[in-house]
């Protein structure tokens, strides 16, 4: 504990302002999903809000630095996972008790850079069966402006 404390104290003294921010946001995160607010760390790191909507699920993110790449704009590795999740979770809504839905292929095409303050994903089912499902998914800014579309199919599994 005493090492990590150390660490931490060198991180915030040598960090920038970005840096410190970029912390405190994972740290607001962390701290909502021990109180329940988020299932994985994955979501938690990325600050993912779900919502659903009729048939179809929506997935957020926050548009910040630490989703960027080196040329300062949203990873497409990052955009993947949105899509992914949102898919995913549309899938996993559909499956009877006791079974829980995986990605077994995705495809995306990146269709232009994402610029607004939140990324936001939707998914919807293209075609449900008893144990595949395909399930397009779409990234496009409040503007209408397309950022990205994906297809995946999932396969229906037993949970352990």
């Amino acid at each position: 504990m005493k090492d990590l404390m150390a660490q931490f104290k060198r991180t915030v003294d040598n960090g920038s302002q970005e840096d410190i921010q970029i912390l405190s946001q994972f740290l607001d995160n962390l701290e909502k999903k021990q109180a329940g607010g988020f299932t994985t760390y994955l979501s938690a790191a990325l600050g993912m809000e779900r919502e659903r909507k009729n048939d179809s699920w929506t997935v957020s993110i926050p548009n910040t630095p630490f989703i960027h790449n080196n040329i300062d704009i949203p990873h497409g590795g990052i955009l993947a996972v949105l899509l992914d999740t949102a898919m995913g979770t549309l899938a996993n809504s559909k499956c009877p008790e006791g079974y829980g839905a995986v990605t077994t292929n995705l495809a995306i095409h990146y269709l232009t850079v994402a610029t607004e303050e939140t990324i936001t994903a939707e998914a919807n089912i293209i075609r449900q069966g008893r144990h595949t499902m395909v399930i397009e998914g779409n990234i496009y800014e409040t503007g209408g402006k397309h950022i990205a579309t994906s297809t995946g199919s999932f396969f229906i599994v037993p949970k352990t």
